[in-house]
């Protein structure tokens, strides 16, 4: 069977952890503050503070920016993973949906005008890709989600460095994947000093709105740590791989997302025509794992209709992207796309 995903995990995995097991340091220490500083680094952010999701990194942003936005209503994707809702939800503000194109970036009219009513935004490159829509003048607060896109550019810069947050995860099969983990990077330094401050309640001094525990231990970021020495070969390996699998397609309705080359390589987006679901069963029969590119569009979690969420979530397919692909699975990879062509 070939999966959807397999993170590469190998010696330099089991040597980091190694090395941090016996220092005797495993919690929060000084691997969390180096994976901080190269994130910062890399998206030209002047600091980041490591938490213990990338879910949690957007709810605690949430919570800080609340005091000031002078409200709580947020823009998100009606097109995107529900850990964004549900992190959004978790902060206590308002989710309001914006919806996608056929490209399944953002409607670029549509989305600056609700914004005006928005007291924040929360822009997502979708599933590799960049988001255009991340370097706007928004005319509210914007938080950049780069989990799916970490490593791609925009505009000659790096996704990232656009919003007034920058967010990103550490779960095992993102691009920058360890095993768990987020974080938040800004160039505002009483941003970042407010979300330690809310990370740690056993470092509380005083009683000042919400606190948790959402440190990330030196065993995570550890293991992100090496994957971010990783990262740009194996964006390079899938940018490879995604210009091979172009081969199989025709230019006709079934098709890889305009633009997927736009990005990062997470993903391989292929619009089917409405024929998603039956591509997905008939991709397990020749034991290949496919997915929607989510689970359920955000609008019908919310009870909204968006229509280009719809059409994406009938149309859109996402097939393995392994860094790691054999020969063989490419060859069966191939036939079991070419059947649904055919």
């Amino acid at each position: 069977m070939i999966p959807h995903s397999r993170p590469l995990f190998g010696k330099a995995f089991s040597d980091a952890l190694i090395r941090i097991v016996e220092s005797g340091h495993v919690a929060m220490d000084g691997e969390t503050v180096l994976l901080e500083q190269e994130v910062a680094r890399r998206i030209q952010k002047k600091c980041a503070v490591a938490v213990d999701s990338g879910s949690s990194a957007i709810t605690l942003a949430l919570r800080v920016l609340d005091r000031k936005a002078g409200g709580k209503r947020v823009g998100i994707p009606a097109y995107t993973c529900s850990s964004v809702l549900y992190a959004v939800l978790a902060a206590g503000w308002e989710p309001v949906c914006m919806d996608c194109g056929e490209d399944l970036r953002l409607l670029r009219d549509e989305a600056l005008k609700q914004a005006v009513s928005f007291d924040a935004v929360i822009i997502v490159h979708p599933f590799g890709m960049v988001e255009p829509m991340a370097a706007e003048a928004w005319p509210c607060l914007m938080i950049e989600d780069i989990a799916q896109a970490s490593g791609a550019i925009l505009n000659g810069k790096p996704v990232g460095c656009f919003g007034d947050v920058a967010v990103t995860s550490f779960y095992a099969t993102k691009p920058w994947g360890g095993a768990y983990g987020g974080i938040l990077a800004s160039d505002d330094q009483r941003f970042c000093e407010r979300i330690q401050a809310m990370r740690d309640p056993d470092g509380a001094v005083q009683l000042d709105g919400y606190v948790g525990h959402h440190q990330l231990s030196d065993l995570h970021a550890g293991m992100a740590n090496v994957r971010l020495k990783a990262a740009d070969d194996e964006l390079n390996a899938r940018e490879a791989l995604s210009y091979k699998m172009d081969a199989w397609f025709d230019g006709g309705e079934i098709a890889p997302v305009s633009g997927i080359h736009q990005g990062n390589h997470y993903r391989y987006i292929v619009r089917t025509a409405g024929a998603a679901g039956s591509f997905l069963n008939q991709l397990r029969e020749y034991n290949v794992t496919a997915a929607r590119p989510v689970t359920m569009p955000i609008s019908r979690l919310l009870g909204t209709y968006a229509p280009g969420a719809e059409r994406a979530w009938l149309d859109m397919l996402s097939l393995p992207m392994l860094v790691d692909i054999s020969e063989p699975e490419f060859k069966q990879l191939k036939e079991a796309v070419k059947s649904c062509i055919n």
